[in-house]
């Protein structure tokens, strides 16, 4: 269990696969003025504000969360955290199988407002990486039973068959971005319907399905267009892009600037 401070990511939503299939997974860190963009994964996360504010957008609803208060993200919730001025906070996830007990308890409900007042003092001394794992137990149940004391549960819409689509699609792009990517073939790959598959993005994920496949793309050009000196041409091939002008006209529109912009800004 690692404390680091995690730099802004800009990124479309983000499928967090080591934190979806580690087991006994807990992880640790401090941040000063977070902010971190959609993702999505199997664990809970739990975060908690000592100075500033920090909003968090819950599925399709924003928290503010103040000094002294706190918020736990379900698993399979997407989630992103934004800091408008300053923010002092710290982020523990944790797996399922922490905490099988708070899972049963929930079934198919969620927090109809996640966030709750606790304190962190406590948790520090019970979470801290050489304690043993009885005392990590304890305050993992600790913050799922105060969230249980504070917070009303209601049934949590879009559970069911559907309840691991985003990360499956989110998964099929990360791995098919680079090349041509149709919803057809998507639809096809992951055994849906074409006609629900889209109106599953523009309901649930509040986006076209082009659009957010070429914010993704955008995502992995934005990376290597900091980090690497490739011609601007070959950063548009690897990223997915058929021409050099869709992915000009995709880049600006999506960034406000030229690619080649963008670089001389970020060099």
């Amino acid at each position: 269990m690692d404390f680091t401070a995690r730099k802004e990511v800009t990124a479309l939503l983000i499928y967090e696969t080591e934190r979806s299939e580690q087991l006994e997974y807990l992880y640790c860190q401090r941040d000063y003025d977070f902010n971190f963009p959609a993702h999505l994964h199997h664990s809970y996360e739990f975060l908690s504000v000592q100075a500033g504010t920090l909003t968090c957008t819950l599925e399709t609803n924003s928290y503010d969360i103040h000094p002294g208060q706190a918020l736990l993200v379900l698993p399979d919730q997407i989630h992103s955290y934004a800091t408008k001025q300053s923010s002092q906070s710290v982020l523990w996830i944790f797996s399922n199988d922490w905490v099988p007990d708070f899972k049963a308890q929930l079934g198919q409900r969620a927090f109809e407002n996640p966030v709750f007042r606790m304190e962190t003092a406590p948790l520090m001394e019970l979470l801290w990486p050489g304690n043993n794992r009885c005392k990590k137990l304890a305050g993992l149940y600790l913050i799922c039973g105060t969230a249980l004391e504070q917070c009303t549960l209601c049934p949590r819409p879009g559970q069911g068959a559907d309840d691991p689509l985003e990360a499956r699609i989110v998964n099929y792009v990360q791995e098919n971005y680079t090349g041509p990517l149709t919803l057809e073939q998507m639809a096809r790959a992951l055994g849906y319907n074409y006609t629900y598959l889209s109106a599953y993005f523009n309901q649930r994920l509040h986006t076209g399905f082009q659009d957010f496949v070429n914010l993704y793309r955008v995502s992995r050009a934005e990376a290597l267009l900091r980090g690497s000196s490739l011609p601007i041409t070959q950063v548009a091939e690897q990223c997915g892009f058929g021409t050099i002008r869709s992915f000009n006209r995709v880049f600006l529109k999506a960034k406000g600037v030229a690619p080649s912009v963008f670089r001389r800004m970020n060099r």
